[in-house]
């Protein structure tokens, strides 16, 4: 008999952790950090229903923290086993991985954690990534492999971010279809979702299954940033280093090929994760669309383009004049580098800041763009003076229409768990998989178990 329990990001965005036992055989689907609110971050505090010895394996769908960022934690706490991903997610897990760690070592000894409520403390260090990565064997989409004895398991692109994948799991007979984080249709850089096929079980994701994306938010940004332009001031966009910065950077030097203002405004990325980030659309030239007119390594195309590597070069960005643009992380503006940036800015009214993402509750990006008219930061108590621009269709998350299209290549009824979102998404998803396809459907909850 087969059990599925989940133990992360069932009634919240974030925390992924499917925890399988097949046949006394245990093993995740995910291992993931919780971020956002300081009840939820709390929650990786919380007791796994398994010691970590006792875990054989963990299959990771792709590398951002909220899927990876435990797993160091449960290899501090025991863990040893093995650690399944595609090739680029393995090389992204590694930059993901070291970078979780240094911010939360730099967060602690700042004694910044209780202004940054989604920062999780200081779990681990960069000798435990590193015992992490050496647990990590890869595979290729389409490729199949053992997990535990008696469950095989194979990659399919998932289209999300660089080698992201869904999961599809063979026990007892059924197939089990885990759908990590489910991308967009028709991306710039990133190839379409792969069909379902038949499933007996389906867990998904649902973080916009309740609402549809902007139609065409290349037009947005470009107007945003001719609006700021005109303000004279400096533009700062938090983004994501993963993907989210490679979209915006593509998206930026389509816009300068056609608007001439934008294509002389300075651009600067002020991320060294970014640009590792960067580097991996060279190595792994398979796992992403052609890149037009330009290489990954020369920004995708962008003019007068700075990047900052060093803190000097980052320090020295405080000295621009506007007009100009920095892009830096974190997307959610939970730490990193664009922290010194907001705190320069929030309090300008020439300035302008753009978001490019999803904002869990309890970032500081949650407040600012919910319309925060002050916030604390560095210790200090900014008024919110900045222009503030909200783009949430460059998300890489499927949204309704997205989820409508991905399940119409379901060959089966297959039983849905939605899981991976805000309790509403989550049961407008399930809503419609029962109105709509007939299947049997529910959310889930932190701590349930049910028989595959």
């Amino acid at each position: 008999m087969a059990e599925l329990t989940f133990a992360g990001a069932a009634g919240t965005v974030t925390g992924s952790k499917h925890l399988l036992n097949v046949g006394g055989r245990r093993f995740f689907i995910d291992c993931g950090l919780f971020q956002g609110t300081r009840n939820v971050v709390a929650l990786n505090d919380a007791p796994l229903p398994v010691e970590a010895d006792d875990v054989e394996a963990v299959v990771v769908t792709h590398g951002h923290l909220d899927h990876t960022g435990y797993l160091p934690k449960l290899v501090r706490d025991g863990f040893s086993g093995m650690v399944f991903c595609t090739p680029p997610t393995a090389a992204l897990m590694q930059i993901v991985l070291d970078d979780a760690a240094h911010l939360q070592e730099e967060m602690l000894q700042r004694g910044l954690e209780h202004e940054h409520p989604s920062t999780p403390p200081s779990y681990y260090d960069e000798r435990d990534v590193a015992r992490t990565m050496r647990l990590v064997r890869s595979f290729p989409l389409g490729t199949a492999f053992d997990v535990v004895p008696g469950v095989r398991a194979t990659f399919h692109n998932a289209g999300h971010v660089i080698g992201s994948a869904f999961a599809a799991l063979e026990l007892e007979g059924k197939r089990v279809v885990f759908s990590g984080d489910l991308g967009r249709y028709g991306r710039a850089l990133l190839y379409d979702p792969d069909p379902i096929g038949a499933a007996d079980v389906l867990v998904c994701e649902s973080t916009y299954a309740n609402r549809p994306h902007p139609a065409d938010s290349s037009d947005a940004l470009r107007d945003a940033l001719l609006a700021g332009i005109e303000r004279g001031g400096i533009m700062v966009i938090p983004a994501f280093a993963v993907e989210r910065t490679q979209d915006i950077l593509l998206a930026i030097a389509q816009i300068q090929s056609r608007e001439s203002r934008i294509s002389r405004l300075p651009v600067h990325l002020d991320s060294p994760m970014a640009e590792r980030v960067n580097d991996l659309f060279e190595k792994f030239p398979k796992a992403h669309k052609p890149i037009p007119c330009a290489r990954a390594s020369d920004a995708f195309g962008v003019r007068n383009f700075t990047l900052a590597l060093t803190t000097e070069e980052s320090k020295a960005l405080n000295r621009l004049t506007g007009p100009a643009l920095i892009v830096s992380a974190s997307g959610m503006a939970s730490g990193g580098r664009v922290l010194h940036h907001l705190h320069n800015h929030l309090a300008q009214p020439s300035s302008t800041i753009i978001f490019v993402g999803y904002q869990s509750r309890g970032t500081l990006g949650f407040f600012i763009t919910h319309g925060a008219r002050s916030v604390r930061l560095f210790g200090d108590v900014l008024p919110v003076r900045a222009t503030i621009v909200d783009l949430p269709g460059f998300s890489g998350h499927a949204d309704e229409t997205d989820f409508t299209r991905w399940f119409a290549t379901c060959t089966t009824k297959p039983q849905l768990y939605a899981v991976h979102g805000e309790p509403a998404s989550a049961l407008a998803l399930a809503a419609f998989a029962k109105a709509h396809l007939g299947w049997n459907a529910m959310a889930a909850h932190r701590g349930m178990t049910v028989t595959l």
